[in-house]
């Protein structure tokens, strides 16, 4: 997959990193007439996580194939579409999120109020479902989407300098053994965790500015028991259900950490913890894979679906992560522009990664497409920056919150409410926009193109202060979680189309066109 050799490249746009986001990023340069090169330090396929879409992320991603002509790209936007045309490129069926509150050492009770239960659904059927992305087949599929485009990819290439000048920027790479030098006027960073252009700027990692602290144990599994089997063992009614409780991004939670699992049509599920290391603390005396299990050891029912599991990546092995919380501030300038996951990053929870980097995409190709060879890009940039940082302050917000309340589950489940009520609003809008139909004030809900509203409306500063005030009040004893899911109703009350924080619902909500 790697492009034709040459000595010297002269391109528009540099892009570290081939993942979905550099190689997307890529494709739309190139629909808008720019010139684009890609070096990634690895190849495919390779293992990543950050695998599950939302309805949000499926609206973004379907704006820009439509926008800027990558009809191939379509397919990808829901779950029935994408098995009919690329069968080949695994995912997995979406129907919404489920969470389960677990507490260590005693076996998971299923109520008949299912109060420790909170299922969401985003979609009708499987027709219009979300899926989770194989990031080693996506990513792979739209690296060759972008070499059938046209556009250069070296894979196993390594940035050996980075110069700056009144011309743009110069790199020296080295593609396996052979030395290359790429001249770009404009260069992306979309490397995620690898931080290529962060460590090349000197940006300063702000850590300690985020609120959230968190660490992950994961690997993929074969052989998964699916929750709902242990589930139904319990007397749990899954007829109460609003959707497939595994069908989703499946959340089982207790005091200081949660686990994911994500299930994919391949017999491969998605699997690991993440836990608070304030209470948690990497064991020394552990392995992961220690820890792994003495983790299931003390959520029994959990454990059970892990009897006869066995870790397929990383040889085999379980991984442990350090703590995954990053930030880098500014994330772009008048030339260059780290994407949303090189950028910082939270915690899986909630699935945000996807959608928050599909955002950050179309927000940079509408500053490329509307300031290119102009003075006014540095404004762009700037605005890109300030959405940008916005979005990780108001998802660390929530999810500090969350992580406060997975000992109590239903203040955890009330919490929650800010997500669903911005990510369905943001929506609902979107959709309307698409089809050129809005029942909403245009003002407020029908921006210009690019101008979209941040990813979860993060720049709403009425939504956000309710977001702040109500995260501190979850683990505030003074304040009962009756009071805390009125205080909650009554902020999200303006983007609340989906009949969120109804008791009668009792915790399951289907999906509301």
């Amino acid at each position: 997959m790697v492009a034709a050799a040459v000595a010297v490249l002269d391109v528009d746009v540099l892009i570290f990193g081939s993942g979905f986001g550099g190689s997307l990023t890529g494709l739309l340069a190139r629909q808008m007439g720019l010139r684009a090169a890609i070096v990634d330090r690895t190849h495919h396929p390779r293992f990543a996580i950050g695998e599950s879409t939302t309805p949000l992320a499926n609206l973004v991603l379907e704006g820009l194939a439509q926008r800027y002509g990558l009809p191939r790209l379509l397919p990808l936007v829901n779950y029935a579409s994408w098995k009919a045309a690329y069968p080949q490129v695994v995912c997995g069926l979406k129907r919404g999120f489920s969470y389960f509150g677990h507490r260590f050492d005693e076996p998971f009770r299923p109520r008949s109020d299912h109060q420790n239960e909170l299922l969401v659904a985003a979609s009708q059927g499987e027709a219009d479902a979300d899926t989770h992305w194989l990031r080693a087949d996506v990513d792979q599929f739209l690296a060759q989407e972008a070499v059938a485009a046209g556009i250069p990819l070296w894979e196993d290439t390594v940035l050996v300098e980075l110069h700056h000048d009144t011309t743009g920027w110069t790199a020296v790479v080295r593609h396996r053994d052979e030395a290359r030098q790429v001249h770009a006027r404009f260069v992306v960073d979309a490397t995620g965790e690898g931080g290529c252009l962060a460590q090349r700027l000197g940006l300063t990692n702000a850590v300690d500015s985020l609120h959230t602290h968190s660490r992950a144990v994961f690997a993929h599994f074969l052989n998964v028991v699916p929750w709902r089997e242990i589930y139904a063992t319990r007397g749990g009614r899954l007829g109460d259900h609003p959707f497939p409780c595994d069908a989703a991004a499946l959340h089982h939670v207790f005091d200081g950490g949660w686990m994911y699992q994500l299930r994919f049509d391949n017999g491969i599920t998605s699997a690991g913890f993440c836990l608070d290391p304030r209470q948690f603390p990497e064991p020394s005396a552990q392995s992961p894979d220690e820890e792994f299990a003495e983790l299931l050891r003390r959520l029994p029912a959990v454990r059970e679906q892990f009897a006869g599991a066995t870790p397929v990546s990383h040889g085999g092995r379980i991984v442990r992560s350090g703590r995954l919380q990053r930030r880098f501030a500014p994330a772009a300038g008048t030339d260059w522009a780290l994407l949303p996951h090189a950028a910082g990053f939270i915690d899986p929870l909630h699935s945000t990664g996807i959608a928050q980097t599909l955002f950050g995409i179309e927000r940079l190709a509408c500053a490329w497409e509307q300031h290119w060879n102009r003075s006014t890009l540095a404004d762009a940039m700037a605005e890109y920056n300030r959405r940008l940082q916005t979005e990780l302050e108001f998802i660390d917000t929530l999810v500090a919150g969350c992580y406060r309340g997975f000992g109590e589950f239903p203040r955890l489940a009330a919490l929650t409410m800010f997500y669903f009520a911005a990510a369905t609003w943001s929506e609902r809008c979107r959709r309307a926009a698409l089809h050129e139909a809005h029942p909403f004030d245009a003002a407020a809900s029908r921006p210009s193109r690019g101008a979209w509203p941040a990813y979860l409306c993060a720049d709403d500063e009425a939504l956000r202060t309710a977001l702040h005030r109500c995260a501190r009040a979850v683990s505030q004893a003074a304040v009962s979680t009756t009071e805390l899911m009125e205080s909650i109703a009554s902020a999200i009350a303006p983007y609340n189309h989906a009949g969120l924080c109804d008791p009668s619902r009792h915790n399951m909500y289907p999906h509301q066109p």
